[in-house]
Parts: structure tokens; C-alpha cells; sequence
């Protein structure tokens, strides 16, 4: 028997990843994918229990024009959504079902609302005393952003290994890092699907070899987070 049909599917911008966000009324379900045998186990987050859904981009997420999301939570360690391609899709549908900071307190004046979120929600304690409460829960703003970023718990990719595709010394750290045979910290796996190689070193083609600085991938996915 098969699960609810998700409204709507947000496909990654790393087509080797295959990455996935499926938007359910009450939950979100993300496939972080996998890479040479390494795969991502999907997680499961409640709509409800969200707080703040903060846009962090990468290098990456600039070299592809995709982008990366924070879900902020109450007691609970951020979960990080990596590089996914439409980004306007993924903040409109996010903002209609995350709840926006009023909708979660009954009062009107500003520093009471504050007060009482910051009551009920932990989260919401780490708001700049000096900006309003805003009118959705997305944040995108990237000097508010910035102002928010403290050093806050990320749930790290929980990996598994695909039966005989991995050598056996390569470990679920390796896999957050980049740091195993086709990997992006040293590798030679194909990123874009096409003939272009990120790798340290030089990009090959059909007319010779050009520089390249190299994947993104690994930083990116092993950067800090609240």
C-alpha cells in the first residue's frame, strides 16, 4: 500500500545526488540522496514544529542558482535542506504551510507577540530585539541571516552503504566531507550529468582541458549551521 501523494515535489539541482523535498498538508519528507553508493536515510518533519525556514547558501547553491534551507525548530537540531533547484517553488509552498510567527499567539501589539512566542517557542529568543516580527515564517534576507547564524546543533546526513558499492573503508564522515573515491574532495564523480569532471585539478572535454577550482559539493554540505 502506498503513502499520501505529497502536493507538491522539489527536486535537487546536483542531478547525481538525486535529491528530493516532498511537501505534504502536515509534513515534509527529504531525500538528501546519495552519491556512488552512499545514500542519505530520508527524514521526516513535521510542518507544525517548525519555526523559521532560513535560506543559506553556499558557493554551490550560487554556482547552480539553487538554494539551501535552514528548518529551524523548538528543542529540537535544525535539519538542513541542500541545494535544491527552484527556489521560488520551495519558498512559496513552505510559506503558505509553516505557520507565520502571529498565527502562533492571539495578541496584536508587537512586543507582547514577541513576548508570548518567545514564551511558548524557544527558537524564536534568538530574534533580533531590533527587527519586527516578520510576516512569514521564510527568511531569506541574507543580513538578517547572518544576524541569526549562531552556531546553533545541524542533524548531519545520517548515511548507509548500498550493498557491494562503497569500499569498505569509507565512512559516514567521509561521505559529509567529500573525502572517498568519487567524492568531491578529491574524487572523480561528475556533478552536472554532463562531461565536465569536479575535480581537483582540470575539467575535461572535448577540446582539451581548462582549469577547475574544483566541487563545492563538500564544503557546502559540511559548512556550519545554526
Amino acid at each position: 500500500m502506498t503513502g499520501p501523494i505529497p502536493s507538491e515535489r522539489f527536486a535537487g539541482a546536483v542531478p547525481a545526488l538525486g535529491s528530493e523535498l516532498r511537501v505534504h498538508r502536515d509534513r515534509l519528507e527529504y531525500d538528501p540522496g546519495g552519491l556512488r553508493g552512499l545514500v542519505g536515510r530520508p527524514k521526516t518533519v513535521d510542518i507544525a514544529a517548525i519555526d523559521l525556514v532560513v535560506r543559506r547558501d553556499g558557493r554551490l547553491d550560487r554556482l547552480l542558482g539553487a538554494g539551501s534551507y535552514d528548518l529551524i525548530r523548538s528543542g529540537e537540531p535544525t535539519v538542513r535542506l541542500y541545494h535544491l533547484a527552484d527556489t521560488d517553488g520551495v519558498e512559496r509552498a513552505l510559506g503558505g504551510r509553516v505557520p507565520a510567527p502571529r498565527d502562533r499567539v492571539e495578541v496584536v501589539d508587537e512586543a507582547e507577540a514577541r513576548a508570548a512566542l518567545q514564551q511558548r517557542r524557544v527558537a524564536w529568543r534568538r530574534w533580533p530585539d531590533d527587527e519586527p516580527l516578520p510576516r512569514s515564517a521564510v527568511v531569506t534576507d541574507p543580513d538578517l541571516v547572518e544576524r541569526l547564524h549562531a552556531g546553533e546543533e545541524i542533524e548531519g546526513p545520517e548515511v548507509t552503504r548500498a550493498e557491494d558499492a562503497r569500499p569498505s573503508g569509507v565512512t559516514a564522515t567521509d561521505f559529509e566531507n567529500g573525502t572517498f573515491p568519487g567524492g568531491g574532495g578529491g574524487g572523480d564523480a561528475d556533478f552536472t550529468g554532463g562531461s565536465a569532471r569536479h575535480s581537483p585539478g582540470h575539467a575535461s572535454n572535448e577540446r582539451g582541458t581548462e582549469p577547475n577550482v574544483g566541487s563545492d559539493e563538500a564544503t557546502d554540505m559540511s559548512d556550519g549551521g545554526w
